[in-house]
């Protein structure tokens, strides 16, 4: 493909060829080095390709052998100047749509936010708006790491980000904190300052793991919300078996409790449900730069309707988009029907319902070992409640309380002052 280009650029010519000894032609460009391709055998005749530069060192070889070419085609770009020379306002045309391309590459037409799952592409971008990050922002204004400082400061469940320039393309990758409340809390234990563990909720402890700090429960202990769990305080007995002074901590320890959620699911068995009738209207929209509108459309109209909106960007291979946007929004009729489910309907909607509590459970890191929510329907309603048992990390940070107990050599030299 590249090879072909640069014919193109260079210009070449197909040619026939005839005379006397055509066999001895073609060696001979051979031993010259002359480029030829493409050849056939057309009628008792060659046909081939060949470079305008040499077809130019062809003549001592044509007079040598007895033999003629005659030009079939001329194929390149220099061809093409020539045939279109005095076409002034084609080829400023031409310089004018580079000189647009060259100067629409210098913005930014698109941003793509990847990663998120809690925070919504439009309070992302209305996020960097308010930083000045926006479509159409000269690329040489972006600074990519105060980037991505400002949005992990913007908002607190960003603990990452990354920002990069792809084309006219500002792609933004996120990840979102999905730690427990121990893990978030040990991400913000930056300062040095002695904490704490304690209880955030009623529970039992499952398991307790200390690496740093005293601990005040053990496997099996029943706790409430702000029982200590782990002291940021370490004592420091002396010869006589007393506390001397303390070394204060942060505190850091993997505690897992047994805990219940409480579950409460409630829906009437009737419900309505849209039924589609088929009819449809279009209408069309276009984005140039920032300012758009709706093109000229006769529409139905629907007492209720659900709007499908689709939208084309124009871009340049993968990564250079333009600042222009079709979009076309579809207008889809419905009317609504009143419906009641069945008892195994209800089950089972209510059974999703909860398997998709369970998963949000799970999203957090919270282990499921007991599920003991009843579901039961009556002519009207259907209800699950109960609770969920689980196992998770338990445990939030507080600051230490300080003990004012002198240290072992400063009770020594006041006893010796005593005696003096």
């Amino acid at each position: 493909m590249l090879i072909d280009r640069l014919k193109y650029l260079q210009g070449y010519v197909r040619v026939r060829l005839y005379g006397y000894a055509p066999e001895r032609f073609l060696n001979l460009c051979s031993n010259h080095d002359i480029l030829i391709w493409n050849m056939e055998h057309v009628e008792g005749q060659y046909e081939f390709c060949i470079s305008v530069r040499g077809v130019r060192q062809l003549r001592p070889i044509l007079r040598k052998t007895r033999t003629k070419i005659v030009i079939i085609e001329r194929v390149g770009l220099p061809f093409a100047m020539r045939r279109y020379r005095k076409r002034k306002l084609f080829f400023a045309g031409i310089a004018l749509c580079c000189g647009l391309i060259y100067g629409m590459s210098l913005f930014v037409w698109k941003i793509e936010v990847n990663g998120n799952l809690h925070e919504t592409d439009s309070s992302i971008l209305k996020f960097l708006e308010s930083k000045q990050v926006y479509h159409g922002l000269l690329k040489s204004k972006i600074d990519c790491e105060g980037i991505e400082e400002e949005l992990r400061a913007g908002f607190s469940d960003i603990i990452w980000a990354s920002v990069k320039l792809q084309g006219t393309m500002l792609v933004v990758d996120v990840q979102e904190n999905l730690a427990t409340n121990q893990q978030a809390a040990d991400q913000r234990e930056a300062d040095g300052v002695p904490s704490d563990l304690v209880a955030d909720k009623d529970a039992v402890v499952y398991s307790i793991l200390t690496r740093q700090g005293t601990p005040y429960v053990e496997k099996g202990a029943e706790v409430h919300a702000g029982d200590l769990l782990v002291e940021g305080k370490n004592p420091v007995i002396n010869d006589n078996g007393e506390v001397a002074s303390y070394q204060y901590c942060m505190s850091d320890a993997d505690i897992l409790g047994i805990t219940e959620y409480r579950y409460e699911d409630r829906f009437s068995l009737w419900h309505e449900v849209k039924r589609f009738s088929g009819e449809e209207s279009s209408a069309y929209g276009i984005r140039l730069f920032q300012k758009q509108g709706m093109l000229p459309h006769f529409s139905k109209n629907f007492s209720k309707y659900d709007v499908v909106t689709d939208e084309y960007d124009v871009k340049i291979g993968e990564s250079f988009y333009l600042p222009l946007v079709f979009w076309k929004e579809t207008y889809k009729e419905y009317h609504l029907e009143r419906q009641k489910y069945g008892e195994a309907e209800a089950k089972k909607l209510a059974e999703e319902n909860l398997d998709e509590f369970c998963k949000e459970l799970a999203q957090k890191g919270v282990q499921i070992i007991e599920n003991n929510v009843m579901i039961v329907t009556d002519e009207k309603n259907c209800i699950a409640s109960g609770t969920v048992r689980v196992i998770e990390p338990i445990g939030v940070r507080r600051a230490t309380a300080m003990t004012d107990t002198q240290q072992e050599g400063q009770i020594e030299n006041e006893s010796d002052g005593n005696g003096d």
